[in-house]
């Protein structure tokens, strides 16, 4: 059969692919980046069709000869702006003409489980709207409704883990003790790949969903006890608009406010299935809540977390400084970085730095200088992770932190000039490590402010002068 996936490089798709390749399915991909595709392990093993699912010259082109569609497309994924429902609505409508024209014997949609009754969020409302107009299309459709999909990378679980992880005691508002009915990854494409052995002329809306009905405050607490983190709901009645709230859940995970904020307005609803999947269950029965957060965090398979995936939550600090001299020269200042020649900061701080380091276990400011700066030398107490020649050193640091910390230095051209770009990052592990950040931001702030200048400054006065 040959499927064509919309939204390949999204968060589901790019599980889904290689699950249908394996199945015996060709694939075709409609993608507006051909280098996204191709950077993913099967991006060798699919057709390319480029362009954006709202130009209906290029669904029409990618509609040809296909046999099913898996859309995996939401537009308030990509923009910010009030009226993705109706640029989502519109897409999905035009979408489904040229699957009807082409010939296109199923659609598969997955959206989100919805309330019962009553009122709904943009978010969700949108979702049903989108569902609604493939099944009106003529076209036989196959509507997943999902509750939180439970997988590393999955944008639901990142903003939960990231909460979990952030504080001992996290402020539960009324609207986490809504139920929901979470669902691991590897059940929901068990439920996508069965749709292709549904009868031909099937039009229907499903629900899907694992076997465990909780409230948000239970899967906080829950993904926490399987982390081994301690945790303390504690209910507040304090109101809270939805652009702070998702201003503060963008502060602390690394999930974007745009997306964030669609999220926790159908936190205001009991969103769990009231009717039963298109086919079977997943083969051993529906995977329970805390063992879909296990294999999350093992990174097992389909739950696991890909390079793409926004599972990092990173604090940021980054200083450029403008260089009275060309690139070449910049980059042999931080190219020779290290050993001897020191770190250009603060005399003597590194040092006691890696005393206390050593105090606490760690390696301490040892002196080393690979021959060859390549990834996975050691350099004093960090390690190479990448580098571009004549352009780009990425350090991580292999001291004793509550986190990942990196380092990066860029000479980058700026005319007959050199810009240095000097980013450092810090990926924290639960509420320590952001209290380490920002314990230290004063003196880091200091320390590697006068690391940038001084870098600046020697690769001015090292210019090699005519004689």
């Amino acid at each position: 059969m040959l499927c064509l996936v919309i939204g390949a490089t999204g968060y589901v798709g790019a599980r889904l692919v290689p699950r249908l390749l394996d199945a015996g399915h060709d694939v075709r991909v409609l993608a507006r980046d051909a280098r996204r595709v191709a950077a993913r392990p099967w991006g060798d093993q699919v057709q390319v069709h480029v362009g954006d699912v709202a130009d209906p010259a290029a669904t029409a082109a990618a509609c040809q000869g296909i046999d099913a569609v898996f859309y995996l497309v939401h537009m308030m994924d990509a923009t910010g702006r009030s009226e993705f429902r109706q640029r989502d609505l519109d897409a999905a409508r035009a979408f489904a003409r040229s699957a009807a024209d082409a010939g296109v014997a199923r659609i598969v949609y997955l959206g989100g489980l919805q309330p019962a009754t009553g009122p709904n969020s943009a978010h969700l409302a949108s979702r049903h709207e989108v569902g609604e107009a493939f099944l009106a299309s003529g076209v036989p459709t196959a509507v997943l409704q999902a509750g939180i999909v439970v997988g590393a990378g999955s944008a639901s679980f990142e903003m939960l883990r990231h909460l979990a992880s952030s504080a001992p005691l996290l402020p539960m508002p009324d609207d986490a003790y809504h139920r929901i009915q979470p669902i691991a990854i590897d059940d929901v494409l068990h439920h996508l790949l069965a749709c292709l052995d549904l009868p031909p002329q099937l039009n229907a809306a499903f629900d899907i969903g694992g076997p465990d009905v909780l409230t948000y405050r239970d899967m906080l607490v829950g993904y926490a006890e399987v982390a081994g983190y301690p945790l303390v709901g504690v209910p507040v009645t304090l109101p809270v608009s939805p652009a702070a709230a998702a201003r503060a859940v963008e502060a602390v995970t690394p999930v974007d406010r745009h997306l964030a904020g669609p999220l926790l307005e159908s936190m205001a609803y009991d969103l769990v299935c009231h009717g039963e999947p298109p086919t079977s269950v997943p083969p051993g029965g529906p995977t329970p809540y805390a063992e879909a957060v296990r294999r999350a965090l093992a990174a097992e398979g389909a739950a696991g977390p890909m390079p793409a995936d926004p599972t990092g939550f990173e604090l940021v600090s980054q200083r450029v400084e403008h260089v009275d001299a060309p690139v070449a020269q910049l980059w042999g200042v931080i190219s020779g970085i290290g050993g001897r020649a020191g770190w250009y900061t603060v005399p003597g701080v590194w040092a006691l730095r890696g005393k206390l380091d050593e105090l606490f276990g760690g390696i301490g400011a040892r002196r080393t200088r690979p021959d060859r700066l390549e990834p996975g030398a050691a350099l004093d107490w960090w390690r190479v992770e990448a580098v571009e020649d004549g352009r780009m050193l990425r350090l991580r640091a292999e001291a004793r932190l509550p986190g990942v910390a990196r380092l990066e230095m860029r000479a980058e051209p700026d005319g007959p000039r050199s810009r240095y770009v000097q980013r450092t990052t810090f990926e924290p592990v639960g509420l320590p490590g952001r209290l380490y950040w920002y314990a230290q931001l004063p003196a880091h702030a200091f320390v590697f402010a006068v690391m940038a200048r001084t870098i600046a400054g020697v690769a001015e006065r090292r210019i090699t002068r005519p004689g």
